[in-house]
Order: structure tokens, then sequence, then C-alpha cells
């Protein structure tokens, strides 16, 4: 991974740099602009339990934070994540079988309280630091079919949803809340200046932001009425050499009982626009 052997080494050997320069104090309320660059992946019925960040993808965000006081800061934080999920970089058997696959960009936004555990108002210029929060997160599942094409999966209905023979099935929502949460370690660049690492881990509301969920297939009939493509995006096992039929009812495609989740991994940066209290820093 030298995407985070990188993220990691370029905060530490800074902030060595800068041992015998000012840093950044928040020994009033203060305000900062945040932003961060690194990578994403998720976590649900495509990839197995063992597949921390093998199939990721990036992540971007931007937000502000207002410092209480040297241990307590509110954020907010806008962000722009890629995910995605393939049957056949899995090593189980049954699912490179099932052979499904999806991409999703997820714009999400969140609140968050955070913690620093160490106090950085003195001469120290590190902390790690933990938060969570509550958020909202908008995704939208996409596939390429057997011919290349691409097909936006929630509007098909490939688990038998809005059709008749179905009627507790219905369509998802692309907008799910979410809760945020993680940690990190940041360190103080200049007084108006730090640099971080951080790990962001959101629990969703729901199970389809990689448009699978139901234990059983639906019926490759009654899909088929609705459209005859459907099927093959239901089930994509007959795409492989000496790839099975259509399976029965009975199989597994999913599992509802548990949420889909996504994580990132970022450098992150924050930049001091404002003090408050009367306490001015010297920049």
């Amino acid at each position: 991974m030298k995407i985070l052997r990188l993220c990691f080494f370029i905060p530490v050997l800074i902030a060595c740099s800068t041992a015998n320069s000012q840093i950044l104090r928040v020994e009033n309320p203060s305000l900062d602009l945040t932003g961060g660059v690194g990578m994403s992946s998720y976590y649900g019925d495509l990839v197995q339990n063992n597949a921390f960040f093998r199939q990721p993808g990036f992540s971007i965000s931007t937000g502000l934070a207002y410092n209480l006081n040297p241990n307590t800061s509110f954020r907010v934080e806008f962000a722009l994540s890629k995910v995605q999920g393939n049957d056949s970089k899995n090593s189980r058997a049954d699912l490179k079988a099932r052979n499904l696959s999806f991409k999703s960009s997820v714009w999400d936004f969140n609140v968050s309280v955070e913690y620093n555990i160490l106090d950085m108002s003195g001469d120290r210029k590190f902390t790690p630091y933990v938060f969570g929060g509550i958020g909202v997160a908008h995704f939208n599942p996409y596939t390429k079919d057997r011919n290349g094409k691409k097909v936006v999966l929630q509007p098909m209905g490939t688990e038998g949803q809005g059709l008749a023979a179905y009627p507790e099935r219905k369509p998802y929502s692309r907008t799910a809340l979410e809760l945020p949460f993680g940690g990190g370690v940041k360190f103080a660049v200049s007084t108006r200046m730090v640099l971080g690492l951080e790990f962001k881990y959101r629990y969703l509301s729901t199970d389809y932001l990689d448009d699978v969920s139901n234990f059983g297939y639906p019926s490759q009939a009654a899909l088929a009425a609705k459209n005859p493509s459907l099927p093959m995006l239901t089930y994509r096992g007959d795409e492989l050499p000496g790839g099975a039929p259509y399976p029965a009812v009975t199989l597994n495609r999913g599992n509802p009982n548990n949420k889909d989740v996504f994580y990132s991994f970022q450098l992150k940066v924050g930049f001091r626009l404002k003090n408050y209290g009367g306490v001015e820093i010297n920049y």
C-alpha cells in the first residue's frame, strides 16, 4: 500500500522539520477550514470479511471545525468517495460464481464532535483524536452489462422491486442516514496549519449501497416479463466460462441482516481562519 505509506510519512516529516517553529494554539475558540484526500472502500455483500481496502477508490473532503477548547471541536464535513465491489476479486467460490459487480460515487454530509486526547495548547505538537456524529449519504450504484454498457441499477429493480409478484419489495432510496466515527493523529506544522492522518468509518441505514440485499433470487420469469435483460443483471454467473444458469430462488444472493458501510483513510490539512475570545495569535 504505497499510498498508505506516503500518507503516513508526509506529516511526520513536516512535523519534524518544523520542530522549532511556533505551534498552532487552541487556548480560545477558533474556526478552521479543513480538507482531505485519500482512498475509500466499502464493506457489504460483494466483498469478503477480510477484504480491507482490497477494492479501493478515491476520497476527498472539505469542511469546517469550530474548536471550542483545546480538547473539543465541532465538525461539519462534506465528502465525495468512490466505492466498488467485484465478485471476481473474491476468493470464495460461491461469490466468484455469482459474478456481480458495482461502482458508486457517494456524496455525504455529516456533523460530529471531535475530542483531542492530548492538549495542544502548550508546547505539544501532536495529538491522537477520536470523533463521532451523524450524517446523510447519497449513492447511485451502477454496473457494466455483458456488452460493456453502463447500467444504473436502482431503477432496474434487480431484486424484484416494483413487481406485482413481490408487493413487499419497494424501490430503495438512494439516500441514507449514516453514523460516522473514527480517529486519527494530527501534527501542528505552524501557528495556522495542522496536518493529520484520519480513518473514518460510516455505518449506513441501508443495505443497498451495492444493490444487493435479499437472501433469495427473484423469479427469472417475473423479471424477464418486466425487462428481458433484467435477469442478466440479477445473476451474472452464466457470463463465466462454464458458469451455471440462473439459480433456484432458494439460493442466497445477499444478506439483508447486515447493513452496508464505507470507510476512508485520508491525509488531512487544517487552516486557521479566525480566533475568538479577544486573544490574537501572531501568525
